[in-house]
């Protein structure tokens, strides 16, 4: 605004255009004012919605770190249940020998009654049947084994699935829109 004041015949300014450049000067302040006041208020509210957003992306930080423990105890168990299906496994490999020990004892016996003719049929019946008990008990054994392995490999499995479900939900969104809202704020700091 101008200062430029026209002077009077008697010495000193014309009152009426200091009196018009004093109102003006309070009109303009008071915009000003106005303005800077609704910044304000749209700053506070920006930074209330920050505050609530940045309390709910701590919530969820926390949420998650909790999943991530999860997960953690669940891998752990799977390591244990693997371990344990590698023994169980490496068990049930010396039993498959001792079945073919088995099957190469009757095939032997089987030779033997052939070539000697001295064995009677008792025995070789004797011999057979309880060949049949030990294949037939080892055959519930590995049935059981089986059955145990499966519950255990559907268990692991739900396990993994659930942690799985639970890390795919993870919505990151919140951290652009903070980042968004906070470089807008600090645009209008700078202007």
């Amino acid at each position: 605004m101008s200062t430029n004041f026209k002077t009077c015949l008697f010495g000193g300014f014309d009152r009426e255009d200091v009196i018009s450049y004093i109102e003006q000067s309070s009109r303009e302040n008071r915009e000003r004012i106005d303005e800077l006041t609704s910044s304000n208020e749209t700053l506070s509210r920006q930074n209330e919605e920050l505050s609530r957003q940045n309390e709910e992306l701590r919530e969820k930080a926390e949420k998650y770190t909790s999943v991530a423990e999860t997960l953690a105890a669940l891998q752990a168990r799977t390591s244990e249940l693997v371990k344990r299906a590698e023994e169980l496994a490496a068990e049930n490999e010396t039993l498959r020998v001792q079945a073919n020990e088995y099957q190469s004892l009757k095939d032997h016996i089987a030779e033997i009654e052939i070539s000697a003719h001295k064995r009677t049929e008792e025995f070789r019946a004797a011999a057979i049947a309880k060949l049949h008990d030990l294949v037939s008990e080892q055959r519930g054994w590995c049935a059981q084994r089986r059955e145990q392995y499966a519950a255990a490999h559907e268990s692991v499995c739900r396990q993994i699935r659930a942690a799985q479900e639970a890390i795919g939900d993870v919505d990151l969104s919140g951290f652009d829109q903070m980042d968004e809202k906070l470089r807008e704020l600090a645009d209008s700091l700078d202007k």
